[in-house]
C-alpha cells in the first residue's frame, strides 16, 4: 500500500518510523508547512515526494492511504477532502474538535466507500486485551468504579505550542482524555456519561463519569505541568469482589486481585519491552488494522470512527461542564505571563 503523510512533527515522525517497518507499506510522500524543513525530513526519510500543498497528495492517484498526522484543528478537512478523492485514512486523535466535524468526516467516508481508522491505540494493547477478557467472565463482580490519574510531563510544549490553544487542540479533554474515555467504554462496554469537571483548561482537568449498566463511577484526572522525571500515570478499576491495577498511560504489566472464599488470589501480566517499542507496536497494530479492512470489506475496525465520535462526544460533554463551572465560579486559567501561570505549569 502506498501511504502519504500529511504532518511530521516528533510524534508525526514517530509513526512515520513505525509504519516504514511494515513490509505492507511504503511512504511516498509527505506534505508540511515549512520547505526547508519537510524536504530535509522527507530526504531523512526517503520519502520520494514532498509538499508544502497537502490537496496535492490527498488527489495524487498513486496514493492509497492518507495518514493525518496534523493538529486537531486540522483533521476535518483533510479527512474529507482525502476521502472524497478515495483515499483510505489513518487519523490521530481527536477524531474532531466538534461532532459536526465527526459527523461530516463519518459522511464522506461512509459516501466515497474508502476506510478509516481513528488512533486511539489502547483498545490494541494485549494486557488491557487480557483485562477485557477477564472482566467478560464475570469472576470479579459488578464494577464499582474507575479512576485513571495522568500527570503529564509539559515539557517540549513551549509557550506557542498548538497544544495550549484550544482552538487548535480543544484543549487537554478532547486532545488527551479522549484515549480513556475510549478505552474505559470498551473495557466495560459501557459509555461513561460526564457528571462533572474541575480544573485549570487547557492544561488541566479532572472529569468525573457515570457508567450507566453498571451503575459506578469513574474519575479521570490529566494535568500537563511536570518535568519528564515526574510524570506519573495509573489507574484501576474496583470491582465487587476483585480490583484491577496499571501503572503507565502505556502500562506494561497489569495486576488483578480477586477474593475466593476467605483468600486473595493475585495475578499478574507483563511485556518484556520498554514503552517506546510497545507505543511502536501498538501504531503498528492500528495501522494493520486498517490494512485488514482495505482488503476485507466486513472486517469490523477495533478503533473504528464511530467509536472515536463516541468518545469524543464525551470529552465534548465533560469539557462544557468544566467552562460552565468557571463561568460560575469565577475561577479562570491565568495569563501566560502571570506567576500563577509560571508556578502551575512550570
Amino acid at each position: 500500500m502506498k501511504v502519504a503523510a500529511i504532518g511530521y512533527g516528533s510524534f508525526g515522525s514517530f509513526v512515520l518510523n513505525a509504519l516504514q517497518e511494515l513490509p505492507d507499506v511504503q511512504i511516498v510522500a509527505v506534505a508540511g508547512r515549512n520547505p526547508e524543513k519537510v524536504k530535509a525530513f522527507a530526504q531523512k526519510m526517503r520519502i520520494p515526494f514532498w509538499t508544502t500543498d497537502w490537496r496535492t497528495i490527498v488527489s495524487d492517484p498513486k496514493v492509497h492511504i492518507v495518514c493525518v498526522l496534523t493538529p486537531p484543528h486540522t483533521h476535518a478537512e483533510i479527512s474529507i477532502a482525502a476521502a472524497q478523492n478515495g483515499k483510505h485514512l489513518f487519523i490521530e486523535k481527536p477524531l474532531a474538535l466538534s461532532l459536526k466535524e465527526a459527523d461530516e468526516i463519518i459522511d464522506a467516508v461512509e459516501r466515497n466507500g474508502v476506510r478509516a481508522v481513528v488512533n486511539h491505540i489502547m483498545r490494541y494493547h494485549p494486557l488491557y486485551k487480557w483485562l477485557k477478557e477477564k472482566i467478560g467472565v464475570g469472576d470479579f463482580g459488578s464494577v464499582r468504579k474507575t479512576w485513571f490519574v495522568n500527570f503529564a510531563s509539559s515539557e517540549g510544549l513551549g509557550d506557542n505550542h498548538w497544544f495550549w490553544d484550544e482552538h487548535k487542540s480543544g484543549g487537554v479533554l478532547v486532545e488527551h482524555g479522549v484515549h480513556f474515555y475510549h478505552l474505559f467504554a470498551w473495557l466495560l462496554n459501557d459509555i461513561p456519561e460526564p457528571i462533572a469537571t474541575f480544573g485549570h483548561e487547557p492544561f488541566e482537568a479532572w472529569s468525573l463519569v457515570y457508567f450507566p449498566k453498571h451503575g459506578a463511577l469513574g474519575e479521570f484526572y490529566h494535568c500537563f505541568d511536570k518535568p519528564a522525571s515526574l510524570e506519573r500515570n495509573f489507574g484501576g478499576i474496583a470491582f465487587e469482589r476483585g480490583y484491577a491495577f496499571f501503572e503507565g498511560w502505556l502500562p506494561l504489566k497489569i495486576r488483578v486481585e480477586q477474593s475466593r472464599g476467605t483468600a486473595v488470589v493475585a495475578e499478574e501480566r507483563g511485556i518484556p519491552w520498554d514503552k517506546t517499542k510497545l507505543y511502536r507496536w501498538l501504531i503498528q497494530q492500528v495501522f494493520n488494522d486498517l490494512l485488514t479492512a482495505i482488503r476485507c470489506s466486513n472486517h469490523q475496525i477495533l478503533s473504528d470512527l464511530q467509536s472515536a465520535r463516541e468518545a469524543l462526544s464525551v470529552a465534548l460533554q465533560a469539557k462544557e461542564m468544566q467552562q460552565k463551572l468557571a463561568e460560575k465560579t469565577g475561577v479562570r486559567m491565568p495569563d501566560k505571563s502571570s506567576t500563577l501561570y509560571y508556578k502551575l505549569c512550570r
